[in-house]
């Protein structure tokens, strides 16, 4: 219905041909191989996580720290507990 005229047609028609002469010719699509599909894919994806990353991280901590609110704060031990592994790393074994 609502196919394009081929030019053998259009000219059986009446129509004047060079009308489709005149019009731009469309590039031809790029071929790509393996490795260029390869670098896009790889590029859409790493884009695609930087973009994740930008969300989700300052979401998560924004969690966390809506739980810490509604438990009432940090418990004093695991500030303790913290402190001390902190303690324990700087120190190292030497």
């Amino acid at each position: 219905m609502f196919k394009r005229k081929t030019a053998t047609l259009a000219a059986e028609t009446g129509e004047v041909a060079t009308e489709a002469a005149a019009a731009p010719a469309r590039p031809q699509k790029e071929k790509l191989g393996w490795f260029e599909k390869r670098s896009r894919r790889r590029r859409r994806r790493i884009i695609f996580e930087e973009v994740l990353g930008w969300i989700l991280v300052p979401a998560i901590i924004y969690l966390i720290y809506l739980g810490i609110q509604a438990f009432g704060g940090i418990p004093k031990e695991l500030i303790d507990f913290g402190n001390e592994l902190i303690g324990i790393a700087l120190k190292g074994k030497g």
